[in-house]
């Protein structure tokens, strides 16, 4: 997993990656370091084929700022381009991760392809 520190490298990285599962969030708050545990435990399953990244807005507000209108967030990237958001969360770990992975397998249902197409299991 990818700590991103600056608005170049998170550019780049969505730029260079076909896919990319991005964590908008606040180290300093319990929720933020709650979601920033189950981002590690997505990366786990999910890694090489979707690069999983987090923004930290204590570290790169320049980063949340410009991609982020509120934390905490998750972004998926497919190709360069944002095609799922999810802003609310449940706070209840199974549900969170339910959730997610509802979200990434429908984003990328709209495009044409499936985890199965990718050679991913999303069984996080």
């Amino acid at each position: 997993m990818l700590e991103v520190r600056a608005l170049d490298e998170f550019e780049s990285l969505i730029e260079s990656s076909r896919i990319v599962l991005v964590l908008f969030y606040d180290s300093r708050s319990p929720t933020g370091r709650y979601l920033a545990s189950i981002m590690e435990d997505i990366a786990y399953a999910v890694e090489p084929i979707i690069a999983v990244a987090r923004v930290d807005a204590a570290v790169a507000p320049s980063v949340v700022n410009q991609y982020a209108s509120s934390i905490p967030r998750l972004q998926l990237y497919f190709e360069g381009e944002k095609i799922w958001e999810q802003i609310g969360f449940f706070y209840n770990y199974q549900s969170d991760k339910y959730a997610i992975r509802r979200g990434i397998l429908y984003a990328l249902r709209s495009r044409n392809t499936s985890p199965a197409k990718l050679g991913l299991s999303l069984r996080f």
